[in-house]
């Protein structure tokens, strides 16, 4: 019988380029050793050139920016966490490092702003309002935060009235009448009380400031420094418990106030706990070991704990901090028994 030669085995048989029958068998496509050799070699185009080459710079961008990002928003995700536990303190700190991964971070910005208020932070909330101003945020809630905030810090500064009325007086120090009929005119506005019971507080008419302090109060329920100083006067006048009540007051809006903690722990030690009036001192310390009203507060915790060397290590520091020898004056007089702690 005559063999019939298949078509398509014949063709399969050829190169699939130029039909040479010389092919390679070793490979899937049909292809002679000029071919094959021809298409290895074939000119990439310039577009997919460039295309790779574009792909390889974003990789190495988002080497160099990626972990910035994600560094910042670890920060953030912890000062958030921070602000809703009213841990002002370790907020700021986290924001501090955020920011510096993300300078122009509105989220971050506007938390600095509130973290900053609470820890009496004027000079950043007064810078961190600057770079906010003009600009918009999606996050409402946070929005009016920040806006509660500028609101309230409006409290800590004299008012244009304030400062018209008191004008002749400069830079002197205006008289206590004159406060007082300020005031009587001007019933609400607790920075002129805030300077009347400050005044009072200096001249230790405790009584007198307690009064006005009570009236900021009633117009201003959480008027920081009028708690913070009705604390400070409480003790000062032997009422431990209600001294104890306007500190755990200032808490209750930033657990981590540097001032209500130390003054605190004054009052503890004052009512004879000395061990736990340490332990909140150096609590305040490791917040802040260059808060000077409370190193004053370790002097006298030291003091009062028999830790003669710590107290005189920092009865030691006054020599190269002024501020801090104006308040180590009180703790002299606690040492010499002036003022009585027991």
């Amino acid at each position: 019988m005559d063999q019939t030669l298949n078509p398509e085995a014949e063709k399969s048989s050829v190169c699939a380029s130029c039909s040479s029958p010389e092919v390679l068998n070793d490979y899937p496509v049909k292809l002679c050793a000029n071919c094959r050799n021809h298409f290895i070699k074939y000119p990439i185009p310039i577009w997919v050139r460039l295309f790779g080459a574009g792909v390889v710079l974003l990789m190495l961008i988002s080497m160099l920016w990626l972990p910035k990002n994600f560094h910042a928003a670890i920060a953030l995700s912890r000062a958030e966490k921070a602000e809703k536990t009213r841990n002002y303190i370790t907020e700021e700190n986290e924001l501090r490092d955020a920011i510096k991964a993300a300078p122009n971070s509105l989220q971050i910005l506007s938390h600095l702003a509130i973290a900053s208020f609470y820890n009496n932070n004027f000079t950043t909330l007064d810078s961190v309002l600057d770079k906010l101003k003009g600009k918009n945020l999606d996050d409402t809630s946070l929005v009016n935060r920040v806006n509660d905030v500028i609101e309230s810090s409006k409290s800590f500064m004299p008012t244009a009235v304030y400062d018209s009325s008191f004008v002749r007086y400069k830079n002197k120090v205006i008289p206590d009448t004159a406060l007082i009929r300020y005031i009587r005119q001007h019933s609400t506005d607790t920075y002129a009380s805030l300077i009347l019971a400050s005044s009072y507080v200096d001249q230790e008419k405790y009584g007198s400031a307690d009064t006005i302090l009570t009236h900021a109060l009633d117009v201003d329920p959480k008027f920081l420094p009028a708690l913070e100083i009705k604390g400070m006067l409480k003790r000062e006048i032997n009422q431990i418990d209600s001294s104890l009540y306007y500190c755990d007051k200032v808490l209750a809006i930033n657990n981590q106030s540097l001032y209500a903690l130390s003054s605190k722990a004054r009052t503890i030690l004052k009512s004879g706990n000395h061990v736990e009036g340490l332990k909140i001192a150096n609590l305040v310390f490791k917040l802040n070991s260059h808060f000077q009203y409370n190193l004053a507060t370790l002097a006298i915790a030291y003091h009062l704990n028999q830790d003669f060397k710590k107290r005189d290590a920092i009865l030691g520091l006054a020599a190269k901090d002024s501020v801090l020898a104006s308040y180590l004056t009180y703790v002299k007089d606690v040492i010499s028994g002036k003022v009585v702690y027991k």
